[in-house]
């Protein structure tokens, strides 16, 4: 799973869209268009968050959803910081106080405007070349230059370096990337585990394996040792060398240790 090219497609899906002059069709790209900043992206805005913004500026609300649509609303709050945020500065502040605070971009990166104060527009990176980045930005025209209240979604490009652009918030990709796998048998630190596929690997289950029965734990690792599973001792013992084998026995009802049968 690209998780950057997720976001970017989800931006990028909302080029054309045009803010309202009032409080309807704000799901609609083109219809009830004006200037007076209502759109859809306040009204989930104060569904996430409880702030009552329509009618306001609304390029960093745009961000945040594109974030939520993608990602969900934990994960975007993770990803952005801690919060999803309305006002650029606090933009800022959330990804310098976590440390992703970067001056050259990546396609993902949330890309920040000054006036030459503070922070006062912002957008998402979709693609970065030797001369420009490329963005998708919400609140803007496709005029050329950095324009922070062009009411609509709007693909813009700017030379690198451009003075109004203060930096680059980057997410945390870790939070929401699905990892992949060898399949089959694997080996860390911990111990040795089996996926089944490239996403996915056994846990708290009993498998055969080759012909050998394995107990794996809730973390997904084979077993080893003395354990109780359901009221009996078993006995895995792992075979030194190659790939991960275990014997397996039970104590009966005299005590006596015995190989146990399936």
């Amino acid at each position: 799973m690209n998780v950057v090219k997720d976001l970017i497609d989800k931006g990028i899906s909302w080029t054309g869209y045009l803010e309202k002059k009032s409080n309807s069709n704000l799901d609609d790209f083109t219809s009830n268009a004006g200037s007076n900043n209502y759109t859809c992206f306040a009204r989930d805005y104060k569904i996430h968050t409880g702030y009552s913004l329509q009618a306001q500026p609304w390029c960093a609300m745009f961000v945040s959803e594109v974030f939520v649509q993608a990602f969900g609303l934990e994960a975007a709050r993770k990803l952005l910081g801690g919060s999803l945020y309305h006002y650029c500065p606090d933009g800022v502040n959330q990804f310098k106080k976590i440390s992703r605070w970067y001056t050259k971009p990546e396609p993902g990166d949330v890309i920040f405007f000054t006036n030459g104060t503070r922070a006062y527009h912002t957008g998402i990176v979709t693609e970065v070349t030797s001369t420009r980045v490329k963005t998708i930005e919400g609140n803007t025209s496709g005029a050329s230059g950095v324009i922070e209240n062009g009411g609509g979604v709007c693909q813009k490009s700017y030379s690198l370096p451009e003075s109004r652009i203060m930096g680059y918030g980057r997410p945390d990709w870790s939070i929401v990337e699905q990892p992949t796998y060898t399949l089959g048998w694997n080996h860390d630190k911990n111990g040795w585990w089996y996926a089944d596929t490239k996403t996915t690997y056994f846990k708290s289950c009993w498998k055969i394996i080759n012909g050998h029965k394995y107990r794996f734990n809730p973390d997904g690792y084979a077993v080893t040792g003395w354990q109780v599973i359901d009221g009996k001792d078993y006995y895995f013992e792992p075979r030194a060398g190659h790939d991960l084998e275990c014997a397996l026995y039970k104590t009966d009802s005299n005590g006596v240790q015995e190989p146990a049968k399936f």
